[in-house]
Formats: C-alpha cells, structure tokens, sequence
C-alpha cells in the first residue's frame, strides 16, 4: 500500500468524535511541523497551515471530527476496498481527505516542487453543525483567491455547484403528571403533544430542494405516569431560503398547535446553523478544478446537494469554496467504504490542484 493509505489507516485509527479533536489536532500538527510548515490553532481548535508557494492562494480545506460510529473503527481491507466489519462505521469521512492532504504537503516539500501558496484549515466539529468553520475569522482566509472543501461522498471528479441552508428546532413541551390509572383526564401527556405534534408535520422529502427530520423524541418516564416532560430535535434544509423559512415556520406552527389543543405549553428553539449558497460555475475555482480533471483524465461531474459542509459557512462570507468529493461511500453508516483507487485518485487531484 501507498503512503497515503498509510497515513489514512494512521488517522482512522485516532478517535475523533465532534468535541473531541484534540488528539488527532496534535498528530497532525506533530505531521506538518515535521515538514517544517508552522501551526497555528484557535480558540475552536480548529488547525491552521501556511504554505508559501509561487502563485496565487488557494484554501485546501478537510474536518479532522468524525460521526459517533466511527470511533473505535474496526477496518477490514478486501479486494482492494477499505471499510469495516459493519459494526462501525469507517471515518473516511473526512480523513480521507486529511490523508490527501498530507501527502501532497510531503511532496511538495520533499520533492521542491513549485506551487500555489496553500492555507490549509483542518477544523473542528463540522459534523454537529459546522461549528468550527464558523468561528474561523474571515480575515485569517484574507489572502486565499478561492479555495476547496475535500468532504463529499461520490467518485473524486465529482462536485458541488449548490448545498442547503439548515436550521436546527428543539421543542420542550410541558404537560401535568397525573396518576395513568386512577386519574389520567387530569394529566396533560407531554408525549402525547410531541406525537401529534410529529402526526401534523410534512416531513422528509419535501420537494427536490427542501427535507425536514425528527432527530430525537426523549420522554422518560414511568408507565404508570401521565409524562409531564418531552423534548423532541429536529432540522430542516433547503437550497432555497424561502423554502426553508416556510418549512421551518410550518414545523413551529405544528408545536405550538399541539400545545393549544392539549392545554400544555411548549418551549421552542430555532437556531439557523447555516446559509445555502449556489455558485457561479463560470468563476475562476470552478473553471481551475474542471482544467485539472480534464488534464488527469478524471471524469468530471457537477452536481448539487442536500448536505452541508464547511464551504456553506466560507460561500456565505463570501470566499468561494466548491466542494470535491473524495471517492469514499455511505458516509456515516457502519457500510461506509472507499478503494484504494479512489484514495490514489484524490491525492493526484488535491496534487494537481497545487501544482498547476
């Protein structure tokens, strides 16, 4: 196996979990510095690499944070395919892209080739909400002409012309307990609310641009008691932004009406994570990655999406960022896999796109 595998078995191998970077922060800072590129990390932990080259700046951007599944990856190599055991997922989300990144660093330095200045950003927490990303000052990214996000699923080749906007609701209803057999009609079910609150929504695929989700319904309690507390999660996302509103507005409204009609009160909390954004596939970043994939003979594809990454948060605060995927599948599930062809292929990618 090449150095790149390498170095992502090395990576899959450091726990990750959102909130809990620190030590995968430290390996690959420990990495870089050993290549004699400086470090600079920030209050969110997020991880800062400059490297100054011969031509314009470009932001080479990957998340080091991982989904719960992935921790304690059990992998399995087969066929030239690198996945797990199925009882958890892979983490080639993102550390993929960490190990492309990497490697390209150590030829640039080792072999003298000349390049664009990078400004590499490995952040934090992106999978909960691109919390990371968003604590990133736009003027520590003064410099960068555009840049790219390596964090999609899809063959390398392919990327992302448009992604949602997504706003996060909590709802807290309140009841009144009573005793379930010798008074129930004098309790007010909070699950009851909660459900009926659910039954009213228009929920998952909305249209072509808009889904919404219930997250978590959390109600403990005891059998024997009409339960006087719920708590329920839910998103929802659109590429367009008044779609969102609506969406958002209409799952607000199913509540608050729950609420109403039962007598109990709910507590209700939106928090607009991010902004969608399309992009112009005439600029400069789309036009640079096209040229690169046809001179590597990638097959090049442009698509939307319904997931959000870091480059929402950089497109909003207008520095353009377009989204390459990075060859691996089923993200964020215990199937999640990606070949050893497709981890070659992102490393001639990002490579090329430093170099040309």
């Amino acid at each position: 196996m090449n150095s790149t595998v390498n170095t992502f078995l090395d990576l899959v191998a450091i726990n990750s979990v959102s909130r809990n970077e620190k030590t995968i922060g430290e390996d690959l800072a420990r990495r870089l510095q050993r290549l004699g590129i400086e470090t600079e990390k920030d209050e969110a932990g997020n991880l800062f690499a400059f490297v100054k080259g011969q031509k314009e700046t470009i932001l080479f951007n990957a998340h080091m944070d991982t989904v719960p599944p992935a921790e304690n990856a059990k992998v399995v190599i087969e066929n030239g395919i690198i996945k797990t055991d199925h009882t958890t997922a892979l983490g080639a989300d993102d550390k993929a892209a960490l190990a492309a990144i990497l490697s390209v660093l150590e030829r640039l330095i080792t072999q003298k080739v000349e390049h664009h200045s990078l400004m590499i950003l490995f952040t934090t927490s992106e999978e909960i909400g691109l919390q990371g990303a968003s604590l990133v000052a736009r003027e520590k990214l003064a410099s960068v002409s555009y840049g790219y996000t390596f964090d999609a699923s899809g063959p390398v080749g392919t990327c992302i012309t448009a992604a949602p906007g997504y706003d996060r609701i909590e709802a807290t209803f309140h009841g009144r307990a009573s005793h379930a057999g010798f008074s129930p009609e004098t309790g007010i079910s909070a699950i009851q609310m909660g459900s009926e609150a659910i039954a009213s929504m228009q929920l998952l695929k909305i249209d072509e641009e808009t889904t919404a989700n219930v997250g978590s319904f959390l109600a403990p309690g005891n059998n024997n008691i009409v339960n006087p507390k719920a708590i329920l999660t839910f998103e929802s996302r659109s590429l367009d932004k008044q779609k969102l509103e609506k969406q958002t507005g209409h799952m607000v409204s199913c509540l608050q009406e729950a609420a109403r009609k039962r007598g109990g009160t709910v507590e209700i909390t939106v928090d607009h994570m991010y902004g969608s954004y399309t992009l112009d596939t005439a600029c400069p970043a789309f036009r640079y990655l096209r040229e690169t994939c046809e001179a590597l003979a990638l097959p090049y594809h442009e698509q939307p999406t319904l997931g959000g990454s870091d480059a929402n948060v950089f497109n909003t605060k207008g520095l353009t960022t377009v989204v390459c995927c990075c060859g691996y599948e089923h993200a964020h599930t215990v199937h999640e896999e990606i070949s050893i062809e497709q981890i070659d292929r992102l490393e001639k990618l990002v490579f090329a796109l430093a170099t040309r």
